[in-house]
């Protein structure tokens, strides 16, 4: 691809598409403290305080990716219009292809 055909992303729909990939992950964690305690329902007594440390260590995780979501949103909205974001770099550091192609799609790119 020639560089005059690459598409430059502005940065409210960078921060817009961050913001959805956050939210993805947080929906993860969900899922996953939700296995978590099915698991702790099924788990001997003695061995409950471990699960319980890490299902609160999950939710932890869900606020804190909550919390940022919610920041980068807010950018969204503060972001001024118009102005580009160079990408392809950042992109291709990225090594979960479907993270990758999720973002690429949300981008235009």
């Amino acid at each position: 691809m020639s560089a005059e055909t690459i598409t430059t992303p502005d940065l409210a729909a960078v921060l817009e598409a961050l913001s959805v990939e956050m939210s993805l992950a947080a929906e993860a964690c969900g899922h996953l403290d939700s296995a978590l305690g099915k698991i702790l329902e099924n788990t001997p007594p003695e061995s409950r305080l471990a699960v319980m440390q890490e299902l609160h260590t999950v939710d932890h995780l869900a606020q804190h990716i909550t919390a940022i979501t919610d920041f980068t949103s807010k950018l969204v909205q503060a972001a001024p219009d118009g102005v580009p974001l160079p990408v392809q770099e950042a992109l291709s550091t990225i090594t979960l292809g479907a993270v990758a192609e999720r973002l690429r799609g949300r981008l235009g790119l």
